[in-house]
């Protein structure tokens, strides 16, 4: 009997840290469901056009992350320098770290609006084999690229609130986004409330608005006395240049490694266009489930970063890890929840966005698998962030290499076209990769070394 309660003694998270995790978690966790609804409300309506548009959106959606989310690294690198100055006190250097990062951002972002079409053009062609999701998917490109500035902001403005501490920030900036994208789809995609009727188009159109309406709304909060005058937001930008360094050194492993993710990603979907057009609508259904299941445990991982962060700038290293793994231990056991929901009503959540028998008969079995993997997923997001929030980002990018590259892309090909299990065989890659990362993260956070890390 003790023994047992030795294992649930360890196992159990501790109350009072459990709730500083929750406290700082729920509305990241709240925001990035939000956020990731601007994929599920573009998925479930496209869904309505037929396959063909609901696939080019899904690999379009793909291949625009895989280049877009993998700059919107610099917000990591503002949230874990925002967390250590922070901690330590220096209010004034999370400002101009902040600066910095918006002059990043803009570097980065202007670049991407003007080169828009000519990138659509370019990328498009290797979206399918089948023409008119290549020429539905460039359509889609070329409209998210045009909002792409935004996202960027949007994402290193987060990193400062959240190295802050004021995540409620990021939730209604969330809303924002995904109140207006919701309109924006009804009215543009179907052409509703006197719009034309623009169809995949729409939905992009609709997407890069909505990401503009949560930039202008984290800048008009940016210029409230309480930030702007106690951070000193948008002054200084000369000493702010000095930031610029430690931000990229930063934010490059993570970069790398959301390329790595996102682009190992496109490859999967381009191994399952090889299987068919149909396959691939299902697998967009199954991408967009997960994401918006993920959710939870990236809020959860956002947390254990900022107070990974500041713990470490406020010198106490100790607690920095008990709170990381109490954030993987909660994350484990509400991801494992989740899972439980992909297994007992795969039908009943595919016909969320699609009444399509084929796609759904398609589908159902892959999600039942990817349920059992979701407790593992939670570790492995918790502990990777909290790594980040020490600042060992190149230890994260060089796992998710290994693993991408030796497990999950291998593991799809070879089951899923190889050895001819099609749709279900390609997803089972994602469950190798889920076990891998984690047991890595795991490996990694036990050493300590990240302890001693300097930012």
């Amino acid at each position: 009997m003790s023994h047992f309660s030795n294992v649930w003694q360890r196992m159990r998270p501790h109350p009072v840290r459990v709730r500083a995790v929750i406290r700082l978690a729920y509305p990241v966790a709240l925001g990035m469901i939000s956020i990731t609804l601007l994929n599920v409300v573009d998925t479930a309506m496209l869904g309505r056009l037929g396959s063909i548009p609901l696939a080019a959106a899904g690999i379009s959606g793909v291949a625009y992350f895989a280049i877009v989310f993998s700059l919107a690294g610099i917000g990591i690198g503002v949230q874990t320098l925002t967390a250590r100055r922070y901690g330590e006190g220096d209010l004034l250097q999370c400002g101009q770290v902040l600066n910095a990062g918006l002059i990043l951002g803009l570097i980065s972002g202007i670049p991407l609006v003007l080169a828009s079409g000519g990138m659509a053009h370019i990328i498009s062609p290797f979206l399918s084999q089948q023409g008119e999701v290549a020429r539905l998917g460039e359509i889609y490109l070329r409209y998210r690229f045009l909002g792409s500035a935004f996202l960027l902001l949007n994402m290193i403005y987060r990193g400062f609130y959240n190295g802050i501490g004021d995540t409620k920030q990021q939730l209604v900036s969330a809303i924002i986004v995904t109140v207006s994208n919701i309109l924006l789809d009804y009215a543009l995609i179907f052409g509703n409330f006197g719009s034309p009727k623009m169809g995949i188009a729409g939905a992009a159109i609709a997407s890069s608005l909505a990401t503009a309406l949560g930039f202008a709304y984290f800048l008009i909060v940016s210029l409230m006395p309480k930030y702007r005058r106690v951070y000193l937001l948008y002054r200084r930008f000369v000493h702010a240049l000095s930031r610029i360094r430690p931000i990229i050194r930063l934010s490059l492993p993570v970069m790398g490694q959301r390329l790595t993710s996102n682009g190992s990603f496109f490859i999967f979907f381009s191994i399952v266009a090889r299987i068919g057009t149909l396959e691939l609508a299902a697998s967009n259904v199954i991408r967009s489930v997960i994401g918006l299941s993920i959710m939870p445990a990236i809020g959860i991982g956002v947390a254990g970063m900022t107070l990974v962060g500041q713990n470490l700038g406020a010198k106490k290293p100790d607690q920095a890890e008990v709170f990381a793994w109490d954030a993987a231990k909660l994350a484990a056991y509400l991801m494992a929840s989740i899972g439980l929901l992909f297994v007992a009503f795969p039908r009943f959540i595919f016909m969320i966005y699609t009444t399509d028998p084929a796609v759904i008969a398609l589908g159902r079995t892959p999600l039942i698998f990817l349920g059992l993997t979701q407790a593992f997923g939670g570790i492995s997001l918790v502990l990777e962030q909290s790594l980040q929030g020490a600042g060992n980002t190149r230890f994260v990018m060089l796992a998710e290499v290994l693993v991408c590259s030796l497990f999950y892309l291998p593991v799809a090909y070879l089951l899923g076209i190889h050895l001819h299990l099609g749709i279900t065989g390609a997803w089972l890659g994602e469950l190798a990769y889920w076990i891998t990362m984690s047991s890595l993260m795991a490996a990694k956070f036990r050493t300590g070394t990240w302890k001693a890390i300097t930012v």
